[in-house]
């Protein structure tokens, strides 16, 4: 019996390897073999087909993800990261304007906007706020000196009312951090006569009032609704100042305006 030749030292078989190797080599062509050799960016010539792995680009020609809405939904996933990345650009508002639908942008000021049937902003916590409800909290009673620890500036009078011309300043960093506006409730009582409140956030004190009485011994509340503002180290403050005669005032707090509801830092107990 004729033992058979190996197929590894056939002479026609290698000739066939030699043969095709060469017609790979020479198809491929000298670009292919640099870029396996020295793996880089991988400029796609628009029309191309996108390279998964790695930085495809297509120079300023719009890229297009076409989806057929028959099948399952379109998903943007990336395992080891966060799935879809957004640069902040240049765009501005106007720009957003004529966007075709389906569009997203970021424009220079931080806003997302998600271009619909109607087009709109996208809610994040860069300009948007959102209204979170507290369990109702006293946070100032000037007749109670445990309740007028949040006051962070001023003077009141030898009974513990405001003195007309006399900012207070009322401090909720203990509630709130860097909080936008509050909502509640603020009373004035104990009062020598006619006068005003206002209450504000910070800076100058505006020309409106928050609540207006006429007589002494008047028990009178209002709702309350102000930007916060900021004073020295604190962030998230209220100013109050009488006018005409000295009163005492007491403040509820019923919610808060934030960014964020993490930034809500009193909790409901109950």
């Amino acid at each position: 019996m004729t033992p058979q030749q190996d197929s590894d030292h056939d002479p026609q078989r290698r000739r066939l390897l030699r043969r095709a190797a060469t017609v790979a080599a020479g198809g491929a062509g000298a670009g292919v073999v640099a870029a396996v050799g020295l793996p880089g960016t991988a400029q796609a010539a628009p029309g191309d087909n996108l390279v998964l792995g790695t930085t495809n680009d297509a120079g300023t020609a719009s890229t297009t993800l076409v989806h057929d809405a028959a099948q399952t939904p379109l998903h943007l996933e990336n395992t080891a990261g966060v799935p879809l990345r957004l640069v902040p650009s240049a765009l501005t508002t106007a720009d957003t304007r004529g966007f075709a639908t389906g569009s997203v942008a970021v424009t220079d000021e931080g806003g997302m906007y998600a271009q619909a049937q109607s087009g709109g902003w996208v809610w994040t916590s860069e300009w948007a706020t959102t209204s979170v409800a507290v369990p109702p909290t006293r946070v100032l009673d000037t007749r109670d000196v445990n309740l007028r620890r949040n006051l962070v500036s001023g003077s009141l009078d030898a009974n513990g009312r405001l003195q007309p011309g006399v900012p207070v300043v009322l401090a909720l960093d203990a509630y709130v951090r860097d909080g936008y506006a509050v909502k509640g409730n603020v009373t004035v009582v104990g009062m020598t006569g006619a006068g005003v409140l206002t209450v504000w956030g910070s800076g100058a004190k505006p020309t409106a009032s928050t609540v207006n009485w006429s007589t002494a011994g008047t028990i009178l509340s209002n709702f309350l609704f102000s930007q916060l503002g900021a004073f020295g180290s604190f962030r998230s403050v209220l100013t109050l100042q009488a006018a005409a005669s000295p009163t005492h005032v007491i403040v509820d707090m019923t919610s808060l305006l934030v960014g964020h509801p993490s930034q809500v830092l009193l909790k409901d107990e109950g």
